[in-house]
Formats: structure tokens, sequence, C-alpha cells
């Protein structure tokens, strides 16, 4: 039960994401140099399956020795002895102690016309501590991204499904009255109110909340 309950909330809590990250994924070029900026988990595979159909390469950058990444170090501090087509860091921007540098960073390692793939949360609670630090609004993100060209910054959902993702993250609290709240919330949420959430976005159009940003940009 548990383990349908947690797929049921990271489909929900994730929506958006993959769609995003499929679709720019598959345009990456055959034969292009990419850094990914954390190693492992489901969107470092995701990227891997698309190389493998597009025949590009892959280094996997990070902080934790554990995760085994072909380069370890700080972002924020790393120099790094090549150049990069193509640099992806999803999830782990609001990780970083001093996201201003990681940006300067990754903008350093992109060649001229390289392209940076970004995904971070807004609404969305407590991760990985104690590495959790920041939440960027889109126009925050417009300003660390500021040196980049062709910005684009788009919304991950509305207003109403960043609610619904709050609901389901309650699984995340791990424990024993949260289990027993899930079991009633996430149902919920899926097969009742999913039609209301869908009724409010349209009846409510707005962008002022959502659980997370898009975002994809060009090194001049």
């Amino acid at each position: 039960m548990n383990s349908i309950l947690l797929r049921l909330s990271k489909i929900r809590s994730r929506q958006g994401l993959y769609e995003f990250l499929n679709e720019h994924f598959q345009n990456i070029k055959r034969g292009s140099n990419v850094l990914t900026i954390g190693s492992g988990g489901e969107i470092n595979k995701l990227l891997l399956k698309w190389s493998i159909k597009n025949r590009f390469k892959v280094t996997s950058f990070d902080i934790d020795p554990e995760r085994e990444p072909d380069i370890l170090g700080d972002l924020c501090s790393f120099n790094f002895y090549q150049s990069f087509d193509v640099i992806v860091c999803c999830e782990v921007l609001e990780h970083l102690h001093s996201p201003h540098l990681g940006v300067e960073t990754m903008f350093n390692a992109l060649v001229p016309k390289g392209k940076i793939i970004i995904t971070t949360p807004f609404i969305f609670p407590l991760h990985d501590r104690p590495h959790d630090y920041y939440r960027f609004t889109k126009y925050g993100l417009q300003f660390l991204f500021k040196k980049f060209k062709d910005l684009n910054i788009t919304e991950r959902n509305s207003y109403f499904e960043a609610i619904d993702v709050l609901w389901v993250r309650i699984l995340q609290i791990q424990s024993s009255r949260s289990n027993l709240i899930s079991k009633i919330i996430i149902p919920l949420v899926f097969f009742l109110k999913r039609p209301l959430t869908n009724l409010l976005d349209k009846i409510l159009k707005t962008d002022a909340m959502t659980t997370g940003y898009n975002l994809i940009a060009i090194k001049p």
C-alpha cells in the first residue's frame, strides 16, 4: 500500500517536470558533451536513457562522494578543466550554499551558444535536510541567470495543482499519523479532488503559485 501511495505522490508532485525534461533531453544533439549536476536519481536515469538513444556523452558532478559522480567537488568553487555543450541542473539549485557562484561556474563551463537546462522547486516542502537552503521566484531566477540569453522560465504547474502537491507530500513526513492521513488524502486528491482542481484552474488563471520552475537558456 505504501509503495502505491509513494508512486502516486511522486506522479503528482513531479507533474510538469518529466514532460519538460523529456522534451529537452530528446533534443540534445548527437555527440554533445553533457554535464549533469547531481549524480544518480530518476532524472539522471532519464538523461542516460536519452544519451544512449541519441548518442551523447554524460558526465556527472556531485559534492557527495557516496553518489559516486564522475567528478567530485563543490559547484560553488569548482573550475572545470573542459567545456560542455549542455549543462543539466535539475532539483539541485536550492541545495547550493551560494547559488550565484554555482550559476557562474556553470556559465564558465559552457561553450559559447551552449545550453543550460534547470529545474528548481518554489512552493515545496523541505527535503534532503539539512542541505535545503533556498526557494526562487521566477524573478530571482531571471536575476541569477542574467548573463545568459534566450532565457525561458515556465511554471511547472498551476496554483491549485501546487496545493494538491502539498497535500500528497504529507506522506514524506514519515510518521505513523502522516502515513494514516496519506491513505485518505492521496486517493482523495487523485480521484475526487482532481476535477475540482481542473475547474478552479479554468476559473482563476494565475501564476502567483507553482511547485517549481523550469528554465532553459543559452550562453552568448
